[in-house]
């Protein structure tokens, strides 16, 4: 696990285009567990400190939740429970905890002319500034996290608690196929930043793979869908499982569910497309196996202009398949079309002689075709 914490002295000469933000601009906010108070330590000694600091002025301890623990009780460390899913709650305490409790806490601060709160996903600069700075701020390299306290001494002196989310990159396990490019992974690793290293905040939504009617990413949106506990057991949470390999489903790629009543399958188009261009080349070569599907009835190929490209392909030897979708006829009164547009789902199978021939799409589970 990468470590992320940022200190004070670096992000005073790093991070890409980190802004100084202005005032907390809102009233100070109660939290749980004891009432902060600014009295307690000398704020121009609490100044010194920090300014002198070379290092993150705090650090964060987190453990997983015990059970006998009493909730809040004085000297006792506190509960994080707004981290994405229950699974992530742990028990924290913020040391040296009297310099960070004697900061005011506030529900939001401002960073140029944006105001971030409590709750937002926000991009977090790290690399070296210099010229590139000058570029503006690359999304991908950011890291990013969600705002989960904001306290402030003054306005020079604004400091976050943030939960990171990570990229798959970022994480001991790597990226793996099925993570999409736009996706990230909340975890309970939590850490005090400076604001200055916030570089503006970013809409991250849930995907929830279980529920049709979820929100759907968008093109260059960001989005989580499992989380990583690195606290505790240090696992992910479970991903859903489809089609005949029973793997994940990248959501920058297309899935099909199958139409048949009893399978209702979701496959990968992928997965389809490779097995279409296996079994042409198996076929063509006598080797195809006994289960293979021998129900494809290839016909012409359609060669409309208004064809839109195709949703997947693979190539196995010589051969080449193509997935299509459903193409409507054209509308276009010029338009001639070798033959009419077809109106389900098609593969279209490519020889080494560059002769094409059209295919229905059968279901890689029940073997049926899907309309």
């Amino acid at each position: 696990m990468r470590t992320k914490q940022t200190s004070n002295a670096a992000n005073s000469k790093k991070g890409r285009v980190a802004r100084k933000p202005k005032d907390p601009d809102a009233q100070p906010t109660k939290r749980g567990g004891r009432k902060s108070d600014s009295n307690s330590l000398d704020p121009e000694k609490i100044k010194e400190w920090l300014d002198k600091t070379t290092e993150g002025p705090w650090t964060v301890h987190a453990t997983a939740i015990s059970n006998k623990r009493k909730r809040d009780a004085p000297g006792k460390m506190l509960v994080e429970d707004r981290l994405f899913e229950d699974r992530l709650n742990v028990q924290y305490e913020v040391k040296p905890r009297d310099r960070w409790e004697a900061l005011k806490t506030y529900k939001k601060f401002t960073v140029a002319s944006e105001s971030i709160a409590t709750g937002d996903c926000i991009l977090v600069g790290h690399a070296d500034g210099g010229e590139e700075a000058d570029a503006g701020v690359d999304l991908a390299e950011q890291w990013k996290a969600v705002v989960l306290e904001v306290r402030a001494l003054d306005s020079e002196h604004v400091y976050l608690r943030v939960g990171w989310l990570n990229r798959p990159e970022d994480l001991d396990s790597g990226r793996k196929d099925y993570h999409g490019e736009y996706e990230l992974i909340p975890t309970n690793q939590m850490d005090v930043i400076d604001a200055m290293t916030v570089n503006g905040k970013i809409d991250v939504i849930r995907l929830d793979e279980n529920n049709m009617d979820s929100q759907v990413a968008g093109e260059n949106q960001y989005f989580w869908r499992q989380t990583f506990d690195y606290v505790g057991s240090k696992t992910f949470s479970k991903l859903r499982q489809i089609c005949k390999d029973n793997r994940p489903q990248n959501p920058d790629e297309m899935i099909i569910e199958c139409s048949n009543e009893g399978c209702g399958n979701w496959l990968h188009a992928k997965c389809v497309v490779e097995q279409a261009a296996k079994a042409a080349a198996e076929e063509a070569s006598g080797k195809a196996k006994s289960n293979t599907p021998k129900k494809r009835q290839p016909r012409n190929v359609y060669t409309g202009a208004n064809r839109p490209p195709p949703a997947a392909k693979a190539k196995q030897g010589n051969f080449t398949a193509e997935l299509y979708l459903a193409n409507p006829p054209s509308t276009e009164p010029d338009e001639i079309s070798v033959k009419p547009a077809p109106t389900r789902p098609e593969i279209i199978i490519t020889d080494p002689k560059g002769e094409k021939q059209a295919q229905d799409l059968y279901c890689l589970c029940c073997s049926k075709p899907i309309e």
